[in-house]
């Protein structure tokens, strides 16, 4: 986080000093309005952290009956590429800048481990399919560089598959997460209408508790129904490139 905050300082810094070459739009001295409505995509890096916890006494399960219920669970974690796309709107006043945004992203978080407690038969495999959020923000404008800080709500899809190889039996869930996204980032206008920029976003998607039923291979539904309660969450860099499409005059 020092080094994201290090690295927007010293852009903005040096966006400025190019402002006051004259290098920053078609008249000279002008100052940029970043008003307007915006439409763009992103991509990046997504570091993952999904947890999954047996909540009932194991009976037979992916867990060992020897601990007691809810002490016991499987750890997953995973660094790999994530990218959407986002709509937005924002109106600044002197320099200024409040907004709100939505966005959608795909994730390639996924990660298969051997169990702990089962290891020459079991599998576990946690992922983050995808999340979106609606965030508001509010940032402060130098000319064509804006800095900007976020918050809102985040929703993903959560997935957690457990695999017993011997027995050809699987329980898997799938659910959608509730939680919320903290963030930051820069934009730099590179014409009146594009913008490029930086963006990291912290996302807690919270946790959800699930029953569901072991499956056998040939289709067949075992006795002793499991139980987990699975919590995910991620930090994600992005740049961002971004298309506005209508603006007010600047004042």
């Amino acid at each position: 986080m020092r080094t994201f905050l290090a690295i927007a300082a010293l852009a903005g810094l040096s966006a400025t000093g190019a402002s006051a070459a004259d290098m920053t739009g078609p008249v000279a001295g002008s100052a940029y309005d970043w008003s307007g409505f915006y439409a763009g995509a992103h991509i990046g890096v997504a570091n993952g952290d999904i947890t999954a916890i047996d909540v009932a006494q194991p009976n037979g399960g992916f867990f060992t009956d020897l601990v007691p219920a809810g002490t016991e669970g499987f750890h997953f974690r995973d660094t790999n590429i994530a990218g959407g796309v986002q709509v937005s709107a924002q109106y600044q006043w002197n320099q200024f800048v409040l907004g709100g945004e939505a966005s959608w992203t795909a994730t390639g978080i996924r990660k298969t481990i051997v169990s702990p407690y089962f290891p020459d038969s079991d599998t576990e495999t946690g992922r983050i399919q995808h999340y979106a959020t609606v965030v508001g923000r509010i940032g402060y404008a130098f000319d064509r560089v804006l800095v900007y800080a976020k918050g809102g709500y985040a929703g993903g899809e959560v997935g957690f598959k457990a695999r017993d190889n011997d027995a050809l039996v699987t329980y898997e869930q799938n659910d959608w997460h509730n939680g919320y996204a903290l963030g930051l980032g820069i934009d730099y206008a590179l014409t009146d209408k594009l913008s490029l920029g930086v963006d990291y976003t912290h996302i807690d998607l919270g946790s959800k508790t699930s029953t569901g039923p072991n499956v056998f291979d040939d289709g067949s539904l075992g006795a002793n129904p499991e139980t987990y309660k699975v919590k995910a969450r991620a930090d994600v860099v992005m740049a961002r490139l971004s298309y506005k499409f209508a603006a007010s005059e600047h004042n």
